[in-house]
């Protein structure tokens, strides 16, 4: 009976044993599956998914709307060439004048070196009362380029912060606008012309736009309406005064990415082209300088004449 027992209890034992090597056996096989998947080969099209999207989060492309904030601490970003998209014929000769205007100047000299770097007539159209005004307009002085005064005038909406009577505004005394205006003029003597920032509600002003027109024709400079609003009375006060008036014909930069710049200044040589002249507007951001600075050349290959604004409104 003793011996019977013995044997019971040897079976028992040796049933623990094998199950738990089953399990640890069952273990081991677990782990192995779950990192031999973690190590399983990308396959090529999941790596060329991965590159690709990874391209995209550096492309070397600005987006948004430059905020007026001055930030010596920002440098610029150097953007690899890209070749122009070509949607105008290239025909040597045919071309027209174009003159092309870079409003915002004055809160940073970040981009004075483009003012070396594209030797073409560039008018440089600054903001009055930045920590800057006087610096760009010493700096665009120095490499010949024409200066001109940015006002500011009343939006029709602006969510911007700006000083109390720094912009012009359509329920101002006429004494205070000359005031301001004479103000804004004083700091940069060197300018020969004037042309909006912003305006879309004071444009369509006609007693406004009277005091401000005639103060600039005291002055002998010229006005370009930067045409915010499609109501402006600036064409017909510049006539009647005899003022040298002109007018935008396209904004380079409203969406501001290399492709729609290019975009941009392919439909400016058309307007040139079939008019004969054209009037661009940009602003002071580094690809918006950097695509003329790439763009130009080809336009003069194509046979236009890149002017200052001031004989393209004597020679038209």
């Amino acid at each position: 009976m003793v011996k019977k027992k013995k044997s019971t209890a040897l079976k028992s034992n040796d049933t623990k044993v094998a199950a738990i090597v089953l399990g640890l056996f069952a273990a081991v096989v677990i782990l192995f599956f779950i990192f031999s998947k973690g190590n399983e080969p990308v396959k090529e099209k999941e790596i060329y998914k991965k590159k690709e999207a990874y391209k995209e989060k550096v492309l070397p492309v600005s987006e948004g709307v430059d905020a007026y904030i001055p930030n010596e601490n920002v440098k610029p970003v150097e953007l690899p060439p890209l070749p122009p998209v070509v949607s105008v014929p290239r025909v040597p000769g045919s071309g027209g004048k174009i003159a092309i205007i870079i409003d915002d100047w004055g809160q940073t000299t970040a981009n004075c070196k483009y003012l070396k770097e594209i030797p073409e007539a560039l008018a440089v159209s600054i903001l009055p009362g930045l920590r800057h005004t006087r610096d760009v307009a010493d700096c665009a002085k120095h490499y010949h380029k024409l200066t001109m005064l940015h006002l500011p005038l009343e939006a029709l909406h602006n969510y911007d912060l700006y000083p109390q009577d720094y912009v012009i505004k359509t329920n101002m005394s006429p004494g205070l606008v000359s005031k301001i205006l004479d103000e804004d003029l004083a700091q940069l003597p060197s300018i020969e012309g004037v042309n909006n920032h912003m305006g879309s509600k004071a444009t369509g002003d006609r007693s406004l736009m009277m005091v401000i027109l005639r103060k600039i024709k005291k002055k002998g400079l010229f006005f370009v309406d930067s045409m915010t609003a499609h109501n402006s009375v600036c064409a017909g006060l510049a006539d009647e005064m005899d003022l040298a008036f002109g007018k935008r014909d396209v904004f380079l930069d409203n969406v501001n990415t290399r492709e729609a710049i290019i975009k941009q200044v392919l439909a400016l040589a058309q307007r040139a082209r079939r008019k004969g002249y054209a009037v661009a507007i940009g602003h002071d951001r580094h690809l918006t300088m950097q695509v003329l600075k790439e763009e130009i050349p080809l336009l003069e290959r194509e046979g236009f004449k890149i002017v200052s604004i001031k004989e393209l409104l004597k020679n038209r």
